[in-house]
């Protein structure tokens, strides 16, 4: 994905609901994501479309990032995560790894997200592990800016 146009939190809300919809149903199947008009309070199309494409790569990158991630929270493997939880830390991880997006930005916008959709753990823990992703030795040059 380019990083011409930064990806709003919008956008990564869109990619974390795509995700949990692939990780419940275990597919990339894209019928399975539903959208609603700008009308009816939903995402814009431009959103839902960039949310889609970010949602794929991550899904497509997932096991790499549940690899580093059971690596550095060993207490809580992604198998016993919360879906919202893991599929947070596996966009945070793909854009951190694999994007020039702004890492501050990436780990702020997760941290949003899972005090928006997770439990009232969730922020503190994607918080935890995505700085552990973003600090951790061999990170990807271009998640050094912010």
């Amino acid at each position: 994905m380019t990083e011409e146009h930064p990806l709003t939190l919008a956008m990564r809300r869109c990619a974390l609901q795509a995700m949990y919809q692939m990780d419940a149903a275990q597919s990339v199947d894209e019928a399975l994501i539903g959208t609603l008009s700008e009308e009816d309070g939903g995402a814009r199309a431009a959103d839902v479309e960039r949310g889609m494409l970010l949602a794929s790569e991550a899904w497509e990158s997932r096991h790499d990032a549940d690899r580093e991630v059971a690596s550095l929270a060993r207490e809580w493997p992604p198998h016993r995560q919360p879906v919202v939880d893991r599929n947070l830390l596996r966009l945070g991880w793909h854009e951190l790894r694999r994007t020039s997006a702004p890492a501050r930005k990436v780990v702020s916008d997760a941290v949003e997200l899972a005090k928006e959709f997770g439990t009232a753990e969730s922020g503190a823990f994607v918080n935890a592990v995505l700085d552990k992703v973003m600090n951790a030795q061999g990170a990807a040059p271009a998640a050094e800016a912010g």
